[in-house]
């Protein structure tokens, strides 16, 4: 058995040992081959171990404080049991109880070592859950067979719910812990883009963000600390646990960008809200090590955005280690996440490794590149948005005397007169031609879970940075030609129809649209992956055709308009009429096709177009499964054709969302409107793929709203539900 610290630990062994003459053995409950689960009213025999003692609450099955007497409000109470188990390593689950009066503090001992701390979810007063069951895993603790296992809980009041000329006090009521064997390191796993399932979320009531930017070489971490500035301001995020550290370089040279200014500004007194690791290393790791051990002493958790290499985070959690603070404990509650190869290559190895192995590092995607929900291929991690923009018009936006939102224009004023001052003109940044890059800022959006709200810079910039409007009408010259599947198994097009007709009634753009066809997928059963059914097929074709019908009477009149196509039943027609769409295209009124489907009929119709119209069409795709779908045309016989591509990137990023982003539209008074509700959840509904379940998608309708704000000349290519509200709700 390990060495035991204290009297009050070898005190508890020896009343095991002698309770353990009468009870020989524990009624320990295997819930499956592998998982063993002490309840805490029957199998820890000492209940009285801690400073209070527990009482056992049959009505619950939990052991809990009987926070009635006062005396017993400040302590913690402790129950103690033997481990039976195999040595080696375990998650171990605890279950307690929410309770709506406070949130109890509960602290996991091996041995009279604090290694784990949890600190109960805030529910509120008069809340549902108000006595239900939660847990909390810790991951991979080692234990020995005949450790002794604790767990400690306190009474605690919120101070909400009054109670005899007081507050009323939750009693740390829990019930049981569950073991299961682990592997040694804990190691998250994220299988697809946005989804963090079984992995803990931020909390707002309990975590630290601790912000560390390394200012060498790059400026980035200027705009960075802006947009984070900006970012603190919003009510959703001001009762943020924040610290912030300047000067958290590794092995990189070049030069270092004192910003001391914009750090007071973005974040309050300096020794008090941050530090300058630059002017003084230790000073600093000792302020960073002090604020995290307190955390840690509290049950909650350290998420580090890592906006810098990884030398100080190696530096003071290794000053935590030595402070007293159990490895284990580190290892499940704090975080480091960081976005960028690049960091990490300038990162000390020694030190990469070192945090790798001692606290839950999460590697997410990179934030300086441009996002495809469907390409995986090479990405680090986690799906995140591109925080990087060339366009001028994000940085006059928020520096603008016009911008209502005085504490971000604030920020980005000082943000730009610091990098001025530099002379910083490095040809890979997008900072000295007037863009902006904030990519560090993704993984703040990652530990936030901020999602859809701040999903590229244009909704970030609308959400925290400037009240002026970054949307306006400006359509490029030329007319609209839309070809859609649906027929495919993705159903995504039934929604997005709808919504392209109605953004072009509500900006007066009817005119434009000269073709419309769907069921492009002239051999729909080709499909490499999943497949859809003859009868399924079938189904679609007549439901596109019905709402296509729909949609026009809805937001019609569209007089340019000849007729609306199925192509598969009648491909020919849908063919010629858009040869006759491209044929009319000259430089002055070009055509713009909108690619919302395989390119087959697009191919077929420039295949007989004549030659010298199409180079006047412009072809708009945000997705390869459109463009390598084809059944009979690659995309580059499209574009060899000497068509003028646009890719405006997936539009699925922010248009493919779960179901509440259109609330507003299932009741509202414009019918064409609720008819728009009524598609998207016909999609959702429609069953033949997985992925369309729980969500609305009318990501095809992106393309569309790229067009009507400018196109390529500075045209919204991430629009959100909220931007197509907007839009359509203009008078």
């Amino acid at each position: 058995m390990r060495r035991i610290k204290n009297l009050k630990a070898l005190r508890i062994i020896i009343l095991l040992v002698l309770i353990s003459i009468v009870h020989t053995s524990h009624s320990v409950e295997e819930t499956d081959q592998n998982t063993l689960k002490l309840e805490a009213t029957k199998d820890f025999i000492v209940i009285n171990a801690g400073d209070a003692p527990y009482y056992k609450d049959k009505r619950h099955n939990a052991l809990a404080i009987d926070a009635r007497l006062l005396e017993y409000r400040q302590l913690f109470a402790q129950a103690v049991t033997k481990f039976d188990g195999d040595n080696g390593f375990y998650d171990i689950t605890l279950t307690s109880m929410t309770e709506e009066d406070g949130e109890p503090l509960y602290k996991l001992v091996v041995n009279g070592d604090i290694v784990g701390t949890y600190r109960g979810t805030y529910i509120g007063a008069k809340s549902p859950l108000d006595l239900t069951s939660e847990s909390h895993t810790w991951k991979s603790i080692p234990l020995q067979k005949g450790d002794i296992i604790g767990i400690k809980s306190n009474a605690h009041t919120n101070g909400e719910i009054p109670e005899n000329g007081g507050t009323a006090w939750a009693r740390g009521r829990w019930n049981s812990l569950e073991f299961t064997p682990a592997p040694e390191q804990y190691i998250p796993r994220f299988p697809a883009a946005f989804q963090r399932k079984n992995f803990p979320m931020f909390s707002q009531h309990k975590d630290m963000l601790i912000s560390q930017f390394d200012f060498k070489p790059d400026v980035d971490d200027v705009h960075a600390v802006a947009a984070l500035g900006s970012m603190l301001k919003h009510p959703d995020l001001q009762s943020i646990n924040h610290i912030a550290v300047a000067g958290t370089v590794g092995v990189q040279g070049g030069n270092y960008t004192d910003a001391s200014t914009l750090m007071g500004l973005a974040f309050g007194r300096e020794n008090f809200s941050w530090t300058d690791a630059n002017k003084n290393w230790n000073a600093s790791i000792q302020f960073v090590r002090d604020r995290a051990k307190a955390i840690l002493a509290q049950g909650g958790r350290v998420w580090v955005q890592e906006a810098g290499q990884s030398d100080f985070t190696r530096t003071w959690v290794l000053a935590l280690i030595k402070s007293g603070v159990n490895q284990s404990l580190i290892k499940n509650n704090i975080i480091v996440v960081q976005h960028s190869k690049w960091n990490e290559k300038h990162t000390s190895e020694d030190a990469l490794q070192f945090v790798n192995e001692m606290t839950t590092y999460i590697a997410i995607d990179d934030g300086n590149k441009p996002k495809r929900v469907f390409d995986r291929k090479n990405r680090r991690g986690p799906f995140t948005p591109s925080y990087v923009e060339k366009d001028t018009r994000w940085i006059n936006a928020a520096i603008s005397n016009n911008n209502g939102k005085e504490h971000a224009k604030t920020l980005w004023q000082e943000a730009k007169r610091i990098i001025d001052k530099t002379g910083f003109d490095a040809k890979y940044s997008v900072i000295p031609d007037g863009g902006v890059d904030f990519s560090d800022n993704v993984e703040v959006w990652w530990i936030f879970n901020l999602g859809q709200s701040a999903v590229s810079v244009h909704s970030f910039w609308e959400r925290y940075v400037t009240d002026l409007p970054l949307d306006s009408i400006k359509p490029p010259r030329g007319r609209l030609a839309v070809v859609i599947d649906g027929n495919s198994p993705d159903p995504d097009d039934i929604g997005a129809t709808p919504v392209m007709l109605a953004l072009l009634q509500q900006t007066e753009l009817n005119d434009r649209l000269v073709h419309l066809s769907h069921s492009c997928d002239l051999d729909p059963f080709k499909n490499k992956g999943r497949q859809i059914g003859p009868e399924d097929e079938v189904r679609r074709q007549n439901v596109l055709h019905k709402l296509s019908g729909n949609g026009i009477q809805y937001f019609g009149p569209f007089d340019n308009l000849n007729d609306y196509y199925n192509c598969r039943t009648h491909q020919d027609e849908a063919r010629d009429d858009l040869v006759a769409a491209i044929n009319a295209s000259s430089k002055n009124d070009p055509l713009w096709i909108i690619e919302a489907g395989e390119p087959d009929l697009i191919g077929y119709a420039l295949q007989k177009a004549n030659p010298q119209a199409i180079r006047h069409v412009h072809v708009v795709s945000h997705h390869p499964a459109n463009d390598h779908s084809g059944d009979y045309f690659t995309w580059q016989e499209i574009l060899d054709f000497g068509v003028i591509e646009h890719q405006i990137g997936d539009q699925n990023v922010a248009l493919q969302t779960p179901i509440y982003h259109w609330d507003w539209a299932k009741n509202h008074d414009n019918a064409g409107y609720r008819f728009i509700w009524e598609m998207l959840a016909y999609a959702e509904q429609d069953g033949v793929v997985p992925f369309q379940t729980n969500k609305f998608d009318c990501s095809d309708a992106g393309m569309i709203y790229w067009w009507i704000t400018g196109a390529n000349d500075g045209g919204n290519n991430f629009a959100t539900p909220s931007n197509i509200k907007n839009m359509l709700s203009v008078k």
